[in-house]
């Protein structure tokens, strides 16, 4: 049977419900684990790093395999699975904040996410071969931030296998709404465009914001979205609501609306959305993922003469306006519903290839990319002249998405309360942007290290791990407290 020991930084608001609930979560049938859960005896922030490698370093002898975990991270879906793995993994495929026992309650897990893409942290297995070839975790972090990124960096130096995704380069024209006046009006001048959400029908558009709309509905209605592209009315459409999540929705014949959202989107960055609306469901699509989907039962509402609007809700109304506050791109319509393959293929090379053909299997029905137009006017590229009237736009091109090759961890599919400090989670979905003062440190570390990364590597790790015991004593019989000072 093998071994597993579960290192996690001590913290004395968490160790007895963790403990306990570890307990009823894990099936210990195909391995052992101990819990040992390391005391920092400093004024200083926790270094997550050190504690991690210093557990290590005491039990590598007495255990096959490793858990770095946090102590403020419970496992709450049977799919947290912490038998051996071949290749270091990370436990979480998303994550949600809650106050311990509040996830005895949860019903789905929808509105659980990761804190950011590469994240490497909070709950990662690694053997002994691995973590030692890496060297461990840095001793250098101290706080809040970066240690993981410093962790990934590490395998991809020492060729340790993780998931490659490769983007191809794109350029893109857009345009820049400014959150109070601009918007882009399209009235329909003929039936192709005026019935195209009565049935199937999809949208398509790129999106950057750098923030989040600064009210909940119940505060200020007018500014509780960032709305980017639909009819209003009954809004349907594509929006950013307050709490960062891509939204889409359509209303049926009896004026019920039907939702899907992702969950938070990555500020500051371009993103790809796509609603698809099938005779049954609608499905949402951001940057190439399918992310929500929800049944359809009804027929939908005729909307008719309605203008379309890209950057606002509505203008003119008294309530809902909800003004865009970023960046629009390539916003595109069609009379059916595209399928996964066509998703991909715009996500890929564009609505328009560089030789610019569409690459969808029929036309747009409107395709408004802001690259033509004449004084006010955004020409549509579909050939069905439904132009669109500029109100106070900033037109740039820039490349959206890079030709690069990102390296991202494995995952298994475990689901996570975060029981911590709320404040803490939110600097680190932004951790790149943060101020928070420890991410700051941490970041200018990082930075200065990855010129000379493997050099680095070589000499910050178990190495030159430094410590001393000050108190080792059990907890609840077969875990373990250990007190150092580092």
């Amino acid at each position: 049977m093998s071994r597993l020991a579960v290192i996690l930084p001590y913290d004395e608001n968490h160790i007895e419900n963790f403990t306990n609930h570890f307990k009823q979560m894990v099936d210990e049938s195909d391995f052992y684990y101990k819990l040992c859960f390391l005391k920092q005896k400093s004024n200083r922030p926790v270094n997550k790093g050190k504690l991690f490698n210093i557990g290590f370093s005491l039990l590598k002898q007495q255990f096959d395999y490793f858990c770095f975990h946090d102590i403020d991270l419970i496992p709450v879906s049977n799919e947290c699975d912490y038998s051996l793995s071949e290749k270091p993994t990370s436990l979480i495929r998303g994550l949600m904040p809650m106050e311990f026992g509040d996830h005895e309650e949860i019903n789905d897990y929808d509105n659980f996410d990761l804190p950011y893409e590469q994240h490497f942290s909070g709950c990662i297995l690694m053997d002994k071969k691995h973590y030692e070839l890496v060297n461990g975790h840095s001793n250098e972090y101290w706080g809040l931030g970066y240690q993981d990124i410093d962790l990934l960096a590490r395998m991809v130096v020492n060729n340790i296998p993780l998931r490659s995704v490769i983007e191809k380069p794109m350029t893109k024209t857009y345009a820049n709404f400014n959150g109070t006046t601009s918007r882009l009006i399209i009235k329909p001048k003929n039936n192709k465009i005026r019935k195209v959400t009565d049935k199937n029908f999809t949208m398509s558009l790129w999106f950057n914001i750098k923030d989040v709309p600064p009210y909940g509905a119940l505060t200020d209605n007018n500014r509780c979205e960032y709305f980017l592209f639909g009819r209003p009315g009954y809004h349907m459409g594509l929006s950013i609501t307050h709490e960062g999540l891509l939204k889409g929705v359509v209303w049926d014949k009896n004026e019920t609306p039907y939702i899907v959202q992702s969950k938070r989107i990555t500020l500051n960055h371009w993103n790809h959305a796509v609603m698809v609306v099938e005779i049954d469901c609608i499905k949402l699509y951001l940057n190439n993922e399918l992310v929500s989907k929800t049944e359809l039962n009804q027929k939908l509402k005729r909307y008719g003469d309605e203008n379309y609007f890209i950057g606002v809700g509505n203008p003119s109304s008294s309530s809902w306006k909800n003004f865009c506050k970023g960046s629009i791109g390539e916003v595109s319509l069609w009379n059916y519903s595209l399928n996964q393959s066509e998703v991909s293929r715009i996500f890929d090379n564009g609505v328009t290839d560089k030789n610019g053909n569409f690459t969808t299997t029929n036309l747009p029905t409107g395709f408004w990319d802001f690259n033509s137009g004449y004084n006010d006017m955004v020409f549509d590229m579909s050939g069905n002249n439904n132009n669109g009237q500029m109100h106070h736009l900033e037109i740039g091109k820039k490349m959206i998405k890079t030709s690069t090759e990102r390296y991202l961890p494995y995952r298994r599919n475990g689901y996570y309360a975060y029981i911590g400090d709320i404040n803490n989670l939110k600097e680190l979905r932004n951790y790149k942007e943060s101020f928070n003062a420890q991410i700051n440190t941490n970041r200018t570390i990082f930075h200065k290290k990855i010129n000379n990364f493997e050099q680095v590597v070589q000499k910050d790790g178990l190495n030159s791990t430094r410590f001393r015991i000050v108190k080792r004593e059990n907890y609840q019989q077969k875990h373990e407290i250990i007190e150092v000072v580092i």
